[in-house]
């Protein structure tokens, strides 16, 4: 049935399948990261977000469950289109109702592991292992929001961060050679993990606010979050050195999303996880 329904859509969007389901997740990377500004900034002291988060929450929620259908309705694996109806779709829900949220949080746990399923083929292995990093951040991550084990929020939010400080492993080119590793990005990385570090032993307050109210991270040492913020630096700045605009998004989108313990975090983290992989080997 939805490999019928694809068949159908397809020829009708502009554009091509590509470029609209490059241009989905892009726009849903750019809400997500509007509501992550919109939470730091209207928690620090002294400043004000122009808007209040809530709303921005709810369409930022929004954007990125109607990517979900997007990508869903134009990638050309039915297995693919399936997992992410399932995410796109019962995101929606969850926004209409609040009982739709246990069954949404199963359907994008779900709907995520298919999407991964149909992608494993083009993982290598050390790819594969970031994956089920960021996939167990997914479901641990629900498990101690959604599904009420708050015990497990430490070990989401641990998880969550070192799946981030592994997507390094989609843009690289050839595992396991160094010759071909992107040695400007590496640098910007190590960067990027130094001033985390000093930052935030400078002044630890500020940086524990930072990290709690945008990124939902709770009970994880300072070390672990530099080594996230420097893996994020070392994808993005891959991607952007060569032109691989998805890659860029689906970073973004797992960054921004913090610790998927609500469904508002999870649903950008699903698609995250979902245009790493499915983009994998691709340039």
């Amino acid at each position: 049935m939805t490999a019928t329904f694809q068949q159908r859509v397809r020829p009708l969007l502009l554009g091509g399948r590509r470029s609209l389901a490059d241009l989905a997740v892009g726009a849903a990377a750019v809400a997500v990261a509007a509501r992550y500004l919109a939470v730091v900034f209207v928690n620090a002291p002294g400043y004000g977000a122009p808007v209040a988060p809530g709303p921005v929450t709810v369409a930022s929620t929004a954007v990125v469950a109607a990517a979900a259908i997007a990508v869903a309705v134009t990638d050309a694996d039915p297995l693919t289109g399936v997992g992410l109806l399932f995410v796109g779709v019962f995101g929606l829900l969850s926004l209409v109702s609040r009982a739709a949220a246990l069954p949404a949080a199963a359907a994008v746990v779900l709907g995520t592991a298919t999407v991964v399923a149909a992608s494993g083929r083009r993982l290598n292995p050390v790819s594969a292992a970031a994956t089920a990093l960021l996939v167990a951040a997914l479901s641990i991550g629900l498990a101690s929001g959604v599904g009420g084990w708050t015990g497990l929020r430490s070990v989401a939010s641990t998880v969550a961060l070192l799946g981030v400080a592994a997507t390094p492993a989609f843009a690289a080119t050839g595992w396991p050679s160094l010759s071909t590793a992107d040695w400007g990005a590496v640098i910007g990385g190590v960067a990027a993990f130094a001033v985390v570090l000093a930052v935030g032993r400078t002044v630890p307050f500020v940086a524990g606010a930072v990290t709690l109210t945008g990124s939902g991270v709770v009970g994880t040492s300072l070390p672990v979050v530099a080594l996230a913020v420097a893996g994020a630096v070392t994808t993005a700045s891959a991607a952007v050195r060569t032109g691989r605009w998805t890659l860029l998004a689906g970073v973004a989108l797992v960054t921004f999303a913090g610790v998927p313990a609500s469904l508002p975090r999870a649903l950008p983290f699903a698609l995250g996880v979902a245009a790493l992989t499915v983009r994998e080997g691709q340039p």
